[in-house]
């Protein structure tokens, strides 16, 4: 049985790799593990910022950015959800917590995965000299990588 992981963030890059992914999977009749990241810059930003001067300014601040990401993890995964079913893909979601790259990597290392697919999205700002996501994770992964453009 071949593991097929997509991680997705739902923005418009990714949809193209949602896309296939989910054709591949109903094709070879393979389950799919979906991963979201939930990165961590916005736990440490909230409180790295000089102008949330009070601790409850940073709370309200922290509940606000999580509940956006709630939001949007809920109707990324509900929207894959109606497709996978409409396709009759067996699937598992998957939220993790921190770097997407690092904790995408290692969770497809802890299950044995033999592939990743990812969207890939155009250098902008840092990601240029940094590199991407994407960038990030086929370099740094051990099992196959198909970045879809």
């Amino acid at each position: 049985m071949q593991k097929i992981l997509l991680a997705t963030n739902g923005k418009e890059s990714a949809k193209k790799a949602e896309e296939y992914a989910i054709n591949l999977a109903a094709e070879k009749k393979q389950p799919l593990i979906i991963i979201y990241v939930r990165d961590s810059i916005w736990h440490r930003f909230s409180e790295e910022v000089d102008w949330l001067s009070t601790h409850r300014a940073r709370r309200d601040f922290q509940k606000y950015i999580e509940d956006v990401i709630d939001a949007e993890e809920e109707a990324i995964f509900n929207r894959l959800k109606k497709i996978l079913a409409d396709k009759g893909v067996g699937f598992k979601m998957v939220t993790l917590y921190g770097d997407p790259a690092r904790e995408i990597v290692r969770y497809a290392e802890d299950e044995g995965s033999d592939l990743i697919i990812i969207g890939d999205k155009d250098k902008k700002g840092l990601a240029k000299w940094f590199g991407s996501t994407s960038s990030r994770i086929a370099k740094r992964a051990r099992c196959k990588v198909m970045v879809v453009k």
